[in-house]
């Protein structure tokens, strides 16, 4: 094998390394292989072996040198046995996590849909007592617009914390997801 056909399979084993300081050390093996004895040639070895001590020497491990291990095992198996032998636990707990966000929605939408409630009684009772006492058919109307006004003022705050509470459980429950089945890695 000429030096120039040693170095050119020494470039291409040692492409894990850096470029700068691999032409460096092809341009010094191919001048020390210029100047050698067949001796000094056949104590460097294969390109490949010299490659591997050169990269070993670098602090660098490539991972085409080393054998396939076996497939890691996603532990998936143990996972299932594990739920189906805690469910009893956690399902009362996940059942009550989720009526409890419900709940908060239902509170907070109740809010606004009472305050219409108000305005809808309030006009109507006014259009009942307009007849027979107007000043209390005014004070009916009063009441009404105050909760129809009280509606519009808590209608988009309240949206937008129940757009919190629904996407604070979504979140929630990927985290649950994926610290089951994915091990708390997150893809």
């Amino acid at each position: 094998m000429t030096p120039q056909e040693y170095c050119a399979a020494l470039e291409q084993a040692l492409s894990p390394m850096p470029p700068e300081e691999r032409q460096e050390t092809i341009r010094y093996y191919l001048e020390f292989l210029e100047e050698a004895s067949e001796e000094e040639r056949a104590a460097l070895g294969t390109p490949q072996e010299l490659a591997a001590q050169l990269l070993r020497d670098s602090g660098i491990f490539p991972t085409q040198n080393i054998p396939p291990s076996a497939p890691k095992s996603s532990g998936r198996i143990g996972v299932i046995i594990a739920l189906l032998c805690t469910f009893p636990i956690w399902l009362p707990l996940l059942l009550v996590w989720y009526v409890l966000l419900l709940t908060v929605l239902i509170c907070i939408v109740t809010v606004p849909i009472t305050f219409v409630g108000v305005l809808v009684v309030g006009i109507w009772s006014m259009l009942m007592l307009l007849s027979r006492d107007f000043p209390l058919a005014l004070l009916s109307l009063g009441i009404g617009l105050m909760g129809g006004g009280l509606a519009v003022l808590v209608a988009y705050p309240l949206l937008i914390v129940c757009r919190t509470v629904a996407k604070f459980g979504i979140s929630s429950s990927r985290k649950l997801w994926h610290l089951v089945w994915k091990g708390g890695k997150t893809s």
